[in-house]
Order: structure tokens, then sequence, then C-alpha cells
């Protein structure tokens, strides 16, 4: 939601972290440095409202919504044995309860300025938009839907989406999830106590583990199954044997509800509820919670680091005379690196634009050699069976396969556009040694939604009848062709050798015919996988394209914003330096204290920020920074 609703809930630390930001931002104003409040601002925005994505997955009629609806004891998600979810209900801190429903703007898909149209609703009338029998008035599409309760699990920034049931975990509905994963904090997967986890739930698993650190399985309806701790155990060890480390959480949604009416604590925790309360506050919300901190400590000393810079080398130059021009020297020649960081022919932005260029080669190289790989993958596994049997089981393996290199594919993006981050930094000298930017990847769920292709062919193998015709075409012609040799050997038309023959040959047609019909399903199979991947590539790679001239954007944004920082930090501190020249010994030893007195007081701040953060403070006991 807009703004920040929570921000009289969060945690000490973060309450903390924002009064040190504030105060770095009051001296920012103070020493005249809007370009240093400003980059605060921004950092004040991220540490006050963060977003800690928890995504509630699993196949249809598992019991999600009741998770979620006993999780926060409040009926946020609707439950009904004749509806499902079919769009993400995201739920946040919020005091007056509020909804929003996010309706698709139409347009083309991949436009970047594309954004979904909010319109506040009732929170009573959730329910109305987020179910599959929601049919509304006019031709709009719903794709999300938000709201927001007081709930002090959620009152760290912690985001609970309740996803759609993907209707078999390997169908096109799940390539959306699987583009979302990335985006996760952590992922709660549901499944009920009826049964073991099945193959395609296994499957949706690996891949969530390997897309996200944080997966917790939730086996639901435990009071309903009393076999649940057998299914539990035959659970762990699937998951022992298909390698992915995920707990496994047992709880009653309807054990919950009971006892959060009847203020039970034993029946609670029987319930099974605290633990996975628990899970999400301490291992997830707190862990993010840890990391905004710690970006917003290392924002806050290099701040310091620009304020001091100014009267460091102004310090120098009153204290030791002698030694000022030396100083002055020093920062002028500071000041001219400077000027040609901002300078618009900088190395940096030269190694920029090449980096961006290479990368973008190499984005490209990898999506075609992982669809290349899948259609190799997917002829193989044609050429070996008969699709009219194989058919939905290839659908859902092709969708899955798709999305899961898809996101690997911007996974490797986002990689390769940090480590080039790294290096232009380094043009910055030992100012670019803790920059941190935040790039902004897009999630690739939309891009693989827009794809304007599918698999859907009729895959039908012959019936009786077909295959008694095939047998009596062949059969007839045999017993025609052999019979009429027979009639000039003076043999009658159907004699027992031609009507073995002819039996012989309706076989032998029969197989023919089925060979040739089996060659086709596969042709059409290969047809319309081979379409869909490539109308993957033609998307994905427009995307990506257009993802990383973002990013360049982004980056060369956030770095000419630090080049014009230390081009006015080097300014300052050499026209404080080029004073400190001029002055005579009193005027020098009464700025002395003045300049000592500024020092102590952004020290102070810096020592404030490296409370935060204590693996940012330097081991050498200077207190220096970059």
């Amino acid at each position: 939601m807009a703004g920040n609703p929570n921000a009289g809930e969060r945690s000490a630390t973060v309450q903390q972290a924002l009064s040190v930001v504030d105060l770095g931002r009051q001296a920012a104003k103070a020493y005249a440095r809007p370009d240093l409040d400003e980059r605060l601002a921004l950092t004040r925005k991220r540490l006050s409202d963060p977003a800690f994505h928890v995504f509630v997955i699993g196949e249809f009629k598992q019991g999600k919504s009741s998770l979620v609806n006993a999780l926060l004891n409040a009926p946020v998600c609707p439950v009904d044995d004749d509806i499902a979810t079919s769009v993400p209900t995201a739920i946040r801190f919020g005091d007056p309860p509020t909804a929003a429903v996010l309706f698709d703007p139409g347009g083309d898909e991949l436009d970047p300025t594309r954004t979904p149209i909010r319109e506040p609703i009732a929170v009573d009338q959730v329910a109305g938009y987020v179910t599959e029998a929601t049919d509304l008035d006019d031709d709009r599409t719903v794709s999300s839907v938000e709201v927001s309760i007081p709930r002090k699990l959620l009152s760290d920034g912690l985001v609970i989406v309740d996803t759609p049931g993907v209707g078999g975990l390997g169908s096109a509905h799940s390539a959306a999830t699987i583009g979302a994963l990335p985006m996760a904090d952590a992922v709660v997967f549901v499944s009920d106590a009826s049964q073991e986890f099945t193959g395609p739930e296994l499957e949706f698993l690996q891949t969530a583990r390997r897309m996200c650190p944080n997966v917790v399985c939730v086996l639901t309806k435990i009071d309903f199954y009393p076999s649940w701790r057998k299914i539990r155990d035959l659970n762990v060890e699937h998951l022992a044997r298909q390698g992915v480390q995920a707990d496994i959480l047992c709880v009653s949604s309807s054990l919950r509800v009971h006892a959060l009416r009847n203020n039970d604590r034993d029946l609670n925790r029987e319930s099974g509820f605290p633990q996975l309360a628990s899970y999400l506050q301490n291992d997830i919300a707190a862990n993010a919670e840890k990391l905004s901190v710690r970006t917003a400590a290392n924002d806050l000393v290099a701040v310091t680091s620009m304020l001091e810079s100014q009267f460091r080398s102004e310090r120098q130059a009153l204290d030791d005379p002698d030694k000022a021009q030396q100083v002055v020297d020093n920062l002028t020649e500071a000041k001219a690196k400077a000027e040609r960081l901002k300078s618009g022919v900088s190395k940096w932005q030269q190694t920029l634009s090449d980096g961006v260029i290479d990368l973008q080669a190499d984005v490209d190289h990898d999506l075609r050699s992982r669809l290349r790989m899948v259609t190799r993958h997917a002829d193989e596994a044609i050429e070996a069976s008969d699709p009219a049997e194989t058919w939905d089981e290839f659908q859902a393996w092709l969708y899955r396969r798709v999305a899961e290199d898809v996101v690997h594919n911007y996974t490797f993006l986002h990689t390769r556009a940090q480590e080039l981050t790294a290096r232009v930094a380094e043009h910055f000298d030992e100012a670019g040694d803790d920059i941190v930017v935040e790039l902004d990847v897009a999630n690739p769920t939309e891009v693989l939604s827009g794809v304007d292709a599918n698999t859907d062919v009729e895959m039908r193998k012959m019936g009786v009848g077909s295959q008694g015709m095939s047998a009596l075409r062949g059969s007839y012609g045999g017993l025609l062709m052999f019979g009429m040799l027979g009639r000039m050997a003076g043999l009658a038309m159907a004699n027992p050798a031609t009507i073995i023959i002819g039996l012989f040959m309706g076989r032998s047609a029969l197989r023919g015919e089925k060979e040739r019909q089996l060659a086709m399903r596969r042709n059409q199979a290969r047809q319309a996988h081979r379409k869909y991947t490539d109308e993957v590539g033609f998307v994905v790679g427009k995307d990506s394209r257009d993802t990383l001239r973002r990013t360049q954007r982004q980056m060369r944004d956030f770095f000419a914003a630090r080049a014009e920082e230390l081009h006015r930090s080097t300014t300052d501190a050499l026209a404080a330096a080029q004073q400190a020249v001029k002055s005579d010994a009193n005027t020098r030893q009464k700025r002395l204290r003045d300049v000592d007195a500024e020092l102590k007081r952004i020290g102070v701040l810096r020592n404030k920020a490296y409370a935060l953060a204590p693996d940012l403070e330097p081991t050498d006991g200077t207190g220096a920074t970059s």
C-alpha cells in the first residue's frame, strides 16, 4: 500500500535505524548538501516500508486460503467447497482495514510504463474479485487484490500472498508462479494430509528451492486425517530422496480458529500455527529486516564520509600551515579526478557501455542455449513415446521447464549486471569500495503470461473402427490380388492360401497405418513445442533487451549521482583548504576549534551508523570508511 501504514509498529531496530537516518538528513541539510539529503531520503523510504513477501502456494483445494485466514485470525480469503481463488491476494499491515483491486491496464504487455489500474473496494467485497465465480459487469481483467489489516504478524513489513491453485503444478498456470518465485522472500508450500506428495508436487518443490532461499512445507487438515503422522514421515523421506531441504510443519486451521475463539492456548499449540508464525517472524522477517538495516547503515557511513572529507582536509591545512599547500595540491588533483568522473566521456561510462553490450550478447546466447536444449530434450522425448499417450504430461514438463529456464536467464542477467556494477565502481577508487546498487530487474512472470502461443493440439489414436477399416482395406487388397493370381493358376478365388495371405496383408496395412499416424502425431508435437519455444524466445528476448536498457539507465543515473557527490565534496574541501592557507594564526586557531567540533558531531553520527551494522566498521579502529 502507499505510504507507511505500519511505521508506529516497526521493531525497535528499525525505529532506531530510522532515527539515525533522520539525523543524517538533518546533518546533510545543515551542511548545505541537498544531494546527500536526497540520497538519505530514498534510504528512509526503503527502510520505513519494506515488503517481505511470503507466497502461499499449492494445488487446488489444499487449504491455502483457510491457512491464511487462520494464521491472521481474519476472514480475508474466501473459503468455499464450490469456488477457488483465481487471482493473487496480497495481505499486509494497515489500520484501519482497507482493500483495493488491481485491474489489467491492457495495451502492450511489454510496455515498461504499463501499470495496473488501482480501484479501492470494501474489505467485504474481496471475495467477489478473487474467486473463479467473479463476473464483472465490464471487460476488465482482475490481476490481483491487496488487503491491509491490523495484525502484529504483519507489522514488521511481512506481506502474505495467497496464490491461486495452480491446477496441476506442471500446468501453464504454474509457469507464472515459477516466474514469481525469485521475487518471494519465502514460499509456504501447502499440501493436505490426505496423501503423500505427488510427483508434480516434488518437482515443483525442487524448482522452488532452487529459486527461493526459504521454503517450508505445511501439511494441512491434520484434524481430518488420523494418519497424518504417517503421511508426514513419508513426505520427509520423499524430500530427502529428492535432495530438497525444507521443513514440514503440520497444522489444523479448524483447531486454530476454535482455539482463538475460546482463547485456548493448549489447543492453539496443538493446531501447529505458533510454529508457523515463529518461522515467518524469526526466520523470514527478522533476516530481511537485518539486511534492510545494514543497507541503510552503509548509506549513512558513505554520507558521513562525504561530510567528513571537507573538514578533514581543512583541519590538515589549519593544523600545519607548512603543509597547507600540499593539502591544497592534493585536493586540486582529487577535484580534477572528480571532474573526470562527472564528465560525459569518463572511463566508468565507457566501462558501463562496453559491459552492457557484452552482457546483452551473453544474455541472448544464454537464452538461446537454454531453449535449444529444451527443444533437443523435447524432440528426444517425443521420439521415444506416443504423444497421444503422453501429451498432457509433456505439456506440463514443457511449460515448467521453459518457465524455469526463463527465470534462470533473468537471474543470470541480474548476477552479471551486479558484476558489471562492481567493475564500474572500481573507477571511483576508494570511494567505490562499498558502493551498493540495488538493481531492479523485472519479474518475468508477466513476460511468460504474455507469450501468445500454446501447445494445445489434438492427439488421437486410431479407434477400433478405424483399425478395422485399415485392416479390411489391406486384407481386401491382398485377397483380390492373390485371388486373381490363383484363378490364373486354376484355383478358386477364395482359397485358404489367399485368405491367409489377405490376413497377413491386412495386419501389415494396419501396422503401416499406425506407424504413419504415429509419425504424424510426433510431427504435430514437434511443430507445437517448437512454435511455443520460438515465441518464448522472441518475446523474452525482446523483454530482456528492454530490461537491460532500463538497468543500464539505472546504473548510469546511480553512478552519475555518486560522481556529483564526490565532485561537490572535493570542491567544498578544496575551497575550505584554500581559505585556511590565507588565514592568520588567530583565525586558524578559532576555525580549528570549530572544525574539530564539526568532526566530532559527524563522528557521533558515523558511530551510530556502525552501531546499526557493526560488521561495516573498519577493523583498524580508525573509523575511516569509503
